[in-house]
Parts: structure tokens; sequence; C-alpha cells
């Protein structure tokens, strides 16, 4: 057997290796016996230089084996998270990563600092609310301890689209070996999906990485993606935030701190509001289909043997989605709640800070901005999963809980979150915002309606006919349309 082994041709060993490394074991032993693996390599469009080989089995011999039992490769896309948030891992094509470099671990004064804002902030949040501040102490996370901790919550709300399009890419890959003649072995529909969770977990990783390392908090994206009930802050994207805007360090830590603890409160005070935000992101994308002529398309183009082509063809070109009017609505319903939520962290901590802080408006400024075009990671994680959690109508949510202040105070502001139904939906916030009116007021209006003096003398030449409006009988044959 060991002279057999010496006797391979380099070549034929390297890709018969990463074969069986890519196919994670889907494929028979001995398989690969017999066939033409030069012939295969070519139709696959996989390197033919043996070094190039033995690197690429050696990469898929690292990525397979962190797959789980799912078709997704769940353990994959979070090791890759992690080395995202860390700074040390980038996919080709992609650009360097945000922030500063690495992932310092939270110093003791970095700790102090932002618990003492928090400290600030939770005192002056408690005088413009109706909520309880959060009583839990504000944690202070690193980037890779924010993927640790938020990882769960994003898996289960993402599962239904990526069991989808591991299936898809792994048919439009199988369709396209097929195609041209190529005899695969095994079983190809399990070897295909696999191949297609892995390279959704490869962008699924990722995006989530990236967004560890623009985030300050863990309810940045107005979601509860952390542990219930406690706020946290990413003191280096704190630092970041801090540095690039040139604001003052203290002003800008209790800001931040402020709007965490607002969110925490909100999330904790309605806890349907959670719930009914991530089952309406996990319908939508139970009904997600992605576009099939591109996806083929796109794996037509890939040329294994060609490194910058590679690199021309980004992971997330292969999700390119289309979404049903249902969708749409579904979408612009979500993006609706996701507004209301921001406007009301906006309206309550810039009622909390206005007067207190310098450079709120500056640091409010800076949000907006960053709301309206969105961060690269945002836009990373919308084109994985076909969700765009960015909300809409912020400016208009903003002024209804505006005039809701007005004319119904704090209380009746926050018994609004009491459920979904008391909450203005798209066609209120498209519109000229306008508060409920309190009871007491329409009772008011009703007393101050003048009656007439004889009200019985006035109904009696209503029904008598005697102003010429009486309620005409029908005759009998007569017919009404």
């Amino acid at each position: 057997m060991a002279s057999d082994d010496m006797s391979r041709d380099p070549q034929e060993e390297a890709l018969r290796r990463l074969l069986e490394e890519a196919f994670g074991g889907a494929l028979p032993p001995e398989a690969l016996e017999g066939m033409d693996l030069g012939e295969l390599a070519r139709q696959a469009n996989l390197p033919t230089d043996p070094n190039q080989l033995r690197a690429a089995a050696a990469q898929m011999q690292h990525l397979f084996a962190q797959g789980g039992d799912g078709p997704v490769n769940w353990k994959l896309a979070g090791d890759l998270a992690r080395q995202t948030a860390m700074g040390v891992q980038r996919l080709p094509g992609q650009e360097a990563p945000a922030g500063s470099p690495g992932d310092p671990t939270p110093s003791p004064e970095q700790v102090r600092a932002l618990r003492e804002a928090s400290q600030i902030a939770s005192l002056w949040l408690g005088a413009v609310m109706d909520f309880d501040v959060p009583a839990q102490e504000l944690d202070v996370w690193g980037r890779a301890t924010w993927v640790h901790r938020t990882l769960p919550r994003w898996q289960s709300t993402v599962e239904p689209v990526a069991k989808y399009m591991a299936g898809a890419i792994g048919d439009a890959i199988t369709a396209q070996m097929q195609g041209s003649g190529m005899a695969l072995p095994g079983d190809p529909a399990q070897m295909m999906e696999r191949m297609g969770g892995t390279l959704f977990g490869i962008q699924f990783g990722q995006a989530i990485g990236s967004l560890a390392r623009e985030v300050a908090g863990g309810s940045d994206l107005s979601l509860p993606l952390g542990p219930e009930g406690r706020p946290a802050l990413v003191a280096a994207n704190v630092e970041d935030f801090i540095a690039a805007q040139s604001l003052d360090p203290a002003a800008a830590r209790i800001f931040l701190a402020s709007r965490e603890l607002a969110h925490t409160a909100l999330f904790t005070a309605a806890p349907w509001l959670g719930r009914t935000l991530f089952a309406a992101i996990e319908d939508y994308a139970r009904g997600i289909t992605l576009d099939l002529d591109a996806l083929d398309e796109m794996v037509r183009g890939l040329d294994l043997s060609d490194p910058e082509s590679l690199q021309a063809h980004r992971p997330e070109d292969l999700f390119v989605f289309t979404r049903r009017a249902a969708q749409e609505r579904a979408l612009e319903e979500l993006a609706t709640t996701l507004a209301l939520v921001e406007a009301w962290v906006d309206h309550v901590t810039t009622r909390a800070l206005t007067g207190k802080l310098p450079q709120v408006e500056a640091m409010r400024e800076v949000l907006r901005r960053r709301r309206a075009s969105g961060s690269p990671a945002e836009g990373m994680l919308a084109r994985t999963v076909g969700i765009e959690l960015r909300p809409r109508r912020v400016r208009e949510a903003l002024a209804w809980w505006e005039s809701v202040l007005a004319t119904e105070g704090e209380a009746g502001r926050e018994a609004h979150w009491a459920h979904p139904d008391l909450l203005p939906g798209v066609d209120v916030l498209a519109g000229t915002p306008q508060a409920p009116r309190p009871a007491e007021a329409a009772t008011a209006d009703l007393a101050d309606a003048a009656l007439p003096e004889d009200f019985d003398a006035e109904l009696e030449k209503l029904l008598s006919g005697e102003d010429g409006d009486a309620p005409q009988q029908d005759e009998p044959g007569d017919e009404r349309p």
C-alpha cells in the first residue's frame, strides 16, 4: 500500500484529498478510485498546480472540520465571526476591517469609566420616562464577546433562510456539474447541500464579525440581541466612536450608555416587543427566495484556478433575493416597528441629556447619518440574509412620540408599548403624525356641544317632516337597489 501511495501522481493525490475534505465524509470510501481526476478538476475549474491543490485541501480541511449536524455550518460561522471580530480574518475581496486593530480586552479604566457613565445616565433617564431603569450593572465587552453573547439569537432568527439557501446553493452547483456531464459519486444532493451550508456559514460569520467591530452596544440595531435585561457596551467601539468624531469622551460615554439603558428598559417593560420583532424576521425569512438564474450564472463563472477571479466574486454575490408583495409589506411593517423603537429611544434620551451634556445634537446627527446610509457590515448582513434591519420614517415616528408626550404625558406615552395595537402603523407615520387624543379631551368636547333647548320638539319636527327631511317609507312593490 505504501508503494502504491508513493507511485501516485502528486497532483492526483492532492486533488483526491481536496475532494475528500470538501465533501466532508459524504463520499463513500474508494468512490474516487478509477476516476479521471484530472478531467474532473478541469470540469470543476479546480487548480491544476499541485501546490495550489494542497493549499486548497488544507483550507477545506479546516473549514469542514467545523461542520455540524445540520445543513448550515454554524460552527464555522461562529468561528469565522470571532476571528473577524478580532480582525484576524478577512475573506478575499473584502475591505480591511473597520475600527481600531484587534480585539483588546476592556481595561479596568475603560470598565470603570463606562459604568460611571451608566450610573449618571440611569439617574437622568429615570426622571424622564415611566419605565424602570435597568437594575443590572452595565456589562463591558470585547468584540468577540459581543459575537459570543449575540450569536445564539442570530442563529435562531436566520435559521429558516439559512436552511433554504444551503439547499438552493447546493442545487445550483449540482446542476452545473451535472450539466457538464460530470458523474458525481455518492449522494450529490447531500454533498452539494453541505457545500451550500458552508458558503452561507462563511458569509454569515463574516457579516456578524464585521458588525461586532461597529456596534456600540447590545441593542444598536433596535433588537434585543444580548442576554435579557442586561445592558452592555463594547469598549473598543465606544473609543472608536469618540476618536472618529472628535467628541468629549465623558459626554459620549454617557450618551451611548443612556441609549443602551433606554433600549434595555423598553425591551424589559414590553417583553412582547422583542418576540414580535424576531418572529417577524423569521416569518419573512421563511418565505424568501433566491434568484436562481443569478445564482446559476455566478456558479458558472467561478474559476477556482484563478485567484483574481475568485477575489472578484465575493461570497455575498451568490445571494440575490426576490420578494413577493406580501414580503414587502411585512418588511415595511418590521421597519416601522424598528423606527418606533429607535425614535422612542432618541426621544427619551434627548430629553434626559439636553442641557446637561455638550454635543448632544452633534452625537444625534452622527447616528442619524449612520442610520440613513447604513454601515458596510449592515449591508453585508442584508445581502446575506435578505433582510434590511433598517428603520424607516424615524423622523415621523419621533414627531409622533413628541405629540403623544404633549397630550398624554410620560405614563401615557409608555402605555402605548403595552400592546402592538396601540402603536401607529405605516399609514399613520406616512401622513402628518397625530397622537391619539386622550379620553378626557373627547369627553370635554362632548360636554361643550350645545344641544337644542327643546330637544324633544326638534326631534318631533324631524320625524314629522316639517323641515322637509323626514325619512321616506317604501311603498309596497318598490324595489331598492
